[in-house]
């Protein structure tokens, strides 16, 4: 596979891969290694646990990948149905890449052989206009002032508390007594 160069401020973006390695294989490697040490040898390039999802698509059984993207990933569905068919047409495992890989920098990977560029697909990105609000109460530090004296015990009510206790603990003797 071609070399595939991921910018540093790309964001927000999912590669799907397929590995084209039978199942028995890829359960024993996993076995072997970390999830982390296979897919950093498949991308030829060291990825950490978060900067990826490496799994048996049997995993996803009653949901499929499509379904899966789009629901847990929040992938718009019309950009998942131009490939549909070709992503619920894949078996064995597949290697999921995100954008944060490259947070450190630009970078490009250089997948093995064994893995297939299915396709790039982009989370939706939330609007980011806003109106402002015309308000006192909007303004910074318009907010109640914090009361400075706080709440402070007086003498009075210390020596009524410690009166009280003291009254407690002769009644309690007396009765035990």
């Amino acid at each position: 596979m071609a070399t595939i160069d991921i910018p540093q401020h790309e964001h927000g973006h999912i590669r799907v891969f397929s590995i084209s390695r039978p199942m028995i294989e890829m359960a024993r490697t996993l076995r072997q290694q970390s999830k982390p040490a296979l897919a950093s040898l498949l991308l030829g390039h060291k990825v950490r646990v978060d900067d990826f999802e490496l799994f048996a698509l049997t995993d996803l059984a009653g949901v499929g990948l499509p379904d899966y993207l789009i629901d847990g990933y929040a992938i718009n569905e019309d950009t998942i149905r131009a490939d549909r068919t070709r992503l619920e047409a894949l078996d064995g495992y597949v290697l999921l890449l995100f954008s944060k890989v490259s947070e450190d920098g630009s970078l490009s990977i250089h997948p093995s052989p064994d893995l297939t560029l299915i396709g790039t697909y982009g989370e939706p990105y939330a609007p980011h206009a806003a109106t402002l609000i015309e308000s006192d109460a909007a303004k910074p530090y318009s907010g109640l002032a914090p009361n400075a004296k706080g709440m402070r015990r007086t003498k009075v009510g210390s020596a009524i508390t410690a009166a009280a206790a003291i009254l407690t603990l002769v009644l309690i003797w007396w009765i035990l007594r």
